[in-house]
C-alpha cells in the first residue's frame, strides 16, 4: 500500500459517520472485545503521525501513551487503581528492554479484558525521553505482543450477545429461522417469538420495504411488569431477549457501537 493510499484510508476512517463517541467526547475504538483491545490500541498508534499523547480509557482507568510517526514511545501516565502501573510509566520502549514491553502488554491486556469498552482521546504531546528516542512501531509491537492485526472479528450478533450476556435475563437466539440457542428464563420469550415475531416482521417488511440494516426493537415492562423485552435483528440472525430496565441504556449503547 502506498503512503498516499494509506493516508486516504485513514482520512476516510476519521470522517466516517459510523464513529461512536462515549460520554465526555472520547471515541470508542473497542466494544465488547471487538476489535480486541490491543488491536484497537495498536491501530490508533498506527494512525498517528504527528506527536501526540493518546489517552486510552478502559473502565475506571486511563492510560496515556506518547505516540509519533506511527510508533509508541512509551507510557507517561496511568490513572486509576492499576496493578503494575509503576513498572511501565516513564520508560521509553526499546527492543533491548523486553521486560518493559512484556509488562506493558500484560497491563493493557488485563485492563482491556476487565472492561467492555475502550476509548481514546488525542491530547498534546507530553515529554518522554529525548527527541532521539523513537520507540517501537505499531507493527513491531504487534509482532512482539503476538497480536493479529488482521484477525476477522466474529459476526455482530455474536459480539453483541457476548458483550451483554450479563444483562440478559433470558434469550432465544435464532439463525435462518431455526432456534440455535436459548438461555435463562426463555419460556415466555419463546412464546413471544412463536406468536408475535413472525407476524411483526412480515408487517414491518410490508410497511418499510426499503429498510435494511440491523434493528434493535425494545419493549418496556412487558414481562410480569418487571422486565423489558427486545428483539435484535442482523441479516438472517435474530435474538429475543429480556433485560432489567436499568440496563437498557447500556444495551442500546453496546448495540450501536457493535453494529455501526
Amino acid at each position: 500500500m502506498t503512503d498516499l493510499t494509506a493516508l486516504a484510508n485513514k482520512l476516510s476512517a476519521l470522517t466516517s459517520d459510523e464513529t461512536v463517541f462515549a460520554d465526555g467526547g472520547a471515541r470508542v475504538i473497542s466494544q465488547g472485545g471487538t476489535p480486541p483491545p490491543l488491536v484497537a490500541i495498536l491501530a490508533e498508534v498506527d494512525n498517528t503521525v504527528l506527536e501526540r499523547t493518546l489517552v486510552f480509557g478502559m473502565g475506571a482507568a486511563t492510560v496515556s501513551a506518547v505516540v509519533a510517526g506511527r510508533r509508541m514511545r512509551g507510557i507517561v501516565g496511568i490513572e486509576g487503581d492499576v496493578p503494575g502501573a509503576s513498572d511501565v510509566i516513564g520508560q521509553v520502549f526499546s527492543r533491548e528492554d523486553p521486560q518493559l514491553l512484556e509488562n506493558t502488554s500484560a497491563l493493557l491486556t488485563a485492563l482491556g479484558e476487565a472492561t467492555g469498552v475502550v476509548t481514546v482521546r488525542s491530547t498534546p504531546v507530553q515529554q518522554l525521553g529525548s527527541s532521539g528516542d523513537a520507540g517501537i512501531s505499531a507493527n513491531g509491537l504487534a509482532d512482539l505482543w503476538d497480536v493479529d492485526m488482521d484477525a476477522t472479528p466474529p459476526p455482530p450478533m455474536e459480539r453483541f450477545l457476548e458483550a451483554n450476556a450479563d444483562k440478559m435475563v433470558g434469550l432465544v437466539h435464532v439463525n435462518a429461522g431455526k432456534v440455535i440457542e436459548t438461555g435463562g428464563e426463555s419460556d415466555i420469550l419463546q412464546a413471544m417469538w412463536d406468536d408475535q415475531v413472525p407476524a411483526f416482521r412480515k408487517r414491518f417488511k410490508t410497511m418499510h420495504p426499503q429498510h435494511e440494516g440491523p434493528m434493535l426493537i425494545c419493549l418496556d415492562d412487558v414481562i410480569a411488569g418487571k422486565l423489558g423485552a427486545a428483539l435484535a435483528l442482523v441479516e438472517d440472525e435474530a435474538c429475543m431477549f429480556s433485560y432489567k430496565p436499568d440496563d437498557l441504556t447500556a444495551i442500546i449503547g453496546s448495540w450501536g457501537a457493535i453494529t455501526a
